[in-house]
């Protein structure tokens, strides 16, 4: 198992923010901004809203990704990976 962590900007235009893999990954997500995530349609009225200051975690099965997007402006999140092999 790896962990790693990193900070991603989120913009109004929808990014990958958890790459595809061919292993199983577990995310923490610390929002510093109203985040929406979701697939690569995600936008402000189809993702699954992160309010500022919040945190969620999920695990993100192999072969998938996951996107974000905020509605105005632009912020921060952090995120703590671990990759299961």
């Amino acid at each position: 198992m790896a962990i790693y962590s990193t900070q991603v900007t989120v913009t109004t235009t929808a990014q990958v923010i958890v790459n595809l893999d061919d292993v199983t990954q577990h995310v923490t997500i610390e929002s510093q901004g109203n985040t929406y995530l979701g697939n690569s349609t995600v936008t402000g009225s189809n993702g699954y809203h992160l309010a500022n200051n919040e945190s969620v975690q999920l695990v993100i099965p192999q072969g998938c990704d996951l996107w974000a997007v905020t509605n105005t402006g632009s912020h921060a999140i952090s995120m703590l990976i671990a990759r299961v092999d």
